[in-house]
Parts: structure tokens; C-alpha cells; sequence
């Protein structure tokens, strides 16, 4: 940790900097128990289980771009259908979309990507 007046090395418990008496600001410690929290509210997020039906609507309505993927938790099949769409190749994008979500709808596809079950819940 620095000094933010002189610049000067501090020791991670001064409160005072050595060299020119500026008091310490404890930012570092606010920072990283504010990322802490951030990251604690990502898990909770993940964590919870997905609903069938939101799902199943995303794929239907938005699929072509791949949200219902990126809902569920599969990142890269939400990028190929978004680069499908991007490329002018929206058309079969949206043909795979409509057959994912038949599946959905169906219980073919009946986890997210941490293996959670979805469910009809809201």
C-alpha cells in the first residue's frame, strides 16, 4: 500500500504515512469487501434454479440471439447463435432456437448448466 499524498511504501497496518504524516486512507479493505459481496450475490444468482417457462419463452421470442443459452448457463451455444444471427444466418438460429425449445417445453432440456433441475416455479 502507497501513500496517496507522497507516494511513499506504507506497511499494511499504518495509519500514518512516515514520511509526510498524511493519515492512511483504508480504502483497499472497503474494496475488497465490496467485490466480496458483488461476487456472494453472483453465486446466490447462479444458484437458484432457472424456470422452465422463462426459458422456454426466451428461446421461442429471443432466440435467434441465443438469451434463453446465456439464461440457462451455456455461454458458447449463446455466442454460436448470436454469430449465426450477426452473420445473416438468423433464419437457422432461430430453426434451432424453436427446436430448443420444444425440448424445454417438453422436459428434454431439464437442467441449466450446473446440472440444477428448471423449474415451474416462479
Amino acid at each position: 500500500m502507497y501513500c496517496t499524498n507522497c507516494g511513499f511504501h506504507l506497511n499494511d497496518g499504518d495509519d500514518f504515512c512516515s514520511n509526510c504524516g498524511q493519515r492512511v486512507n483504508h480504502r483497499t479493505n472497503y474494496n475488497k469487501e465490496y467485490t466480496n459481496d458483488i461476487q456472494q450475490t453472483y453465486d446466490n444468482f447462479m444458484e437458484k434454479p432457472k424456470n422452465r417457462i422463462i426459458a422456454g419463452l426466451l428461446a421461442v421470442f429471443l432466440g435467434s440471439l441465443g438469451i434463453h443459452d446465456f439464461y440457462l448457463g451455456y455461454s458458447k451455444r449463446g455466442v454460436i447463435h448470436l454469430m449465426m444471427f450477426v452473420f445473416f444466418l438468423g433464419w437457422i438460429s432461430q430453426i434451432w432456437a424453436l427446436i430448443e425449445a420444444l425440448n424445454i417445453f417438453t422436459g428434454r432440456i431439464d437442467t441449466d448448466s450446473n446440472g440444477l433441475p428448471l423449474t415451474d416455479n416462479f
